[in-house]
């Protein structure tokens, strides 16, 4: 074949003649061009089969093995697949939770109530002289401010660590410095984490057992004794994953879309719920719908993620994304930062909601209280025994889904052992 780049230099070595070169020629670039054409067409018709394929929602295929279906309910046919998130690296807030240091708030504790406390928990005399040393104890106008050193943390009795950290666990002021994990999660946590068996063993240490969950507090402390950054990050980011769930609504052809609307369509999101469902309806025999595509936007962005600490913080008082700001600014288009209020908590409450009569539905308030009335935990009802939620205002703790079982457990380590949790379900007096 000719050199495109010395088409004189070629012709004139030819012997034929040039007209049955040039038609040669010819042919075949023809015949190049339309093998190209050929599989130009061939890759396009691939292309747009394998297009199809990945967008196209799927009809035949069976429920996955790993999800797990609601109760039959208003919500439809919906069902959970349980996943396990984790805090990227660069967002896990080594610094600041190392910076914060250890403390224990006793709300309205005078000196001589803390140390008759610290007796009536079994704890030895000279840890209880540690922890009333004027170096470690401040006195403030609510209360006592307890900073304990590294050593104290780790000598304290398991049953006098237990009733110190039920005691903790009370007062709102200590949600930074409370870490819940389920038992049996922790295996799988630090499995392949590269964290190293001593540090898991001062974990275990700082950390007490109650029913199924672990407590953990004294996390500043021991990062800080952690000399190894690497070591600090592999630990923390351990300790950062969380078990929640996707949720899935299964809509068939046949199914109840306008039911379905008024369930999972509140206020203004109603319509845009029903056209979307309505859509997907038509296209197949069924398909899956992921049911945080009806989330309002705020929820919407903040689910599966982990507050980000700013690199230059504001002057004014950070905002405490905590459980109500979370539970009570879930329709809200612009969050209401007085939620992380209690006192505007419940006057809000008192004045725009209802207690549900019958049974919940989605965007109700789940309330956690003890039996005196006063308010644990919130969430955001979706369906079945599921819930939206927050668990505390640490930079630790990301927006997840959860079971109201599981955070009912969680939550009655505040109360004595003959007390339980109240669970109630209030309604915006908008719906």
């Amino acid at each position: 074949m000719s050199d495109p780049d010395q088409p004189d230099r070629y012709r004139s070595r030819r012997k034929k003649p040039r007209t049955f070169g040039l038609r040669f020629i010819t042919i075949i670039f023809a015949l190049i061009a339309l093998l190209m054409v050929v599989v130009f067409a061939l890759g396009m018709a691939c292309g747009a089969r394998w297009a199809t394929t990945a967008m196209a929602p799927s009809t035949t295929e069976a429920v996955p093995s790993e999800g797990f279906p609601l109760k039959q309910g208003p919500w439809g046919e919906v069902y959970y697949f349980p996943v396990t998130i984790a805090a990227p690296y660069k967002t896990l807030p080594v610094g600041a939770l190392e910076a914060t240091g250890t403390h224990w708030f006793f709300k309205n504790f005078s000196r001589d109530d803390l140390a008759a406390f610290l007796q009536s928990a079994k704890v030895p005399a000279p840890l209880r002289d540690a922890l009333l040393n004027p170096a470690v104890l401040h006195i403030l106008p609510g209360g006592i401010d307890v900073t304990p050193a590294f050593d104290s943390l780790l000598t304290l009795p398991p049953d006098s660590r237990k009733e110190i950290y039920q005691c903790l666990a009370r007062f709102p002021e200590n949600n930074t410095q409370l870490f819940y994990f389920q038992t049996a999660t922790l295996e799988q946590r630090f499995e392949g984490s590269g964290v190293s068996r001593e540090t898991i063993g001062l974990f275990t240490k700082l950390s007490c057992q109650y029913g199924s969950n672990v407590v953990f507090t004294g996390m500043s402390s021991l990062l800080a004794h952690l000399q190894n950054d690497n070591e600090k990050m592999r630990f923390l980011k351990a300790l950062a994953s969380q078990q929640t769930m996707l949720l899935r609504l299964r809509v068939r052809s046949g199914s109840d879309i306008d039911a379905l609307s008024i369930y999972w369509g509140k206020g203004r999101y109603a319509t845009d719920v029903r056209t979307m469902l309505k859509s997907i309806a038509q296209e197949t025999d069924w398909t899956w719908f992921d049911i945080p595509e009806v989330f309002p936007p705020l929820p919407s962005s903040q689910l599966y993620s982990y507050p980000i600490v700013p690199d230059n913080p504001p002057t004014d008082a950070p905002v405490k994304h905590d459980v109500n700001w979370t539970s009570f600014n879930f329709f809200n288009e612009v969050p209401d930062n007085s939620f992380a209020n209690p006192d505007y908590v419940a006057q809000r409450l008192k004045a725009e909601y209802e207690p549900v009569s019958g049974n919940p539905l989605y965007g109700d308030l789940v309330l956690f209280s003890r039996p005196d009335g006063s308010l644990v935990h919130s969430a955001v009802y979706m369906a079945d025994d599921i819930v939206f939620n927050k668990n505390g205002d640490s930079l630790m703790d990301p927006w997840i889904l959860s079971t109201i079982e599981d955070l009912t457990a969680q939550y009655s380590f505040q109360l004595p052992e003959d007390q339980k949790l109240t669970v109630t379900y209030f309604r915006s007096n908008s719906f």
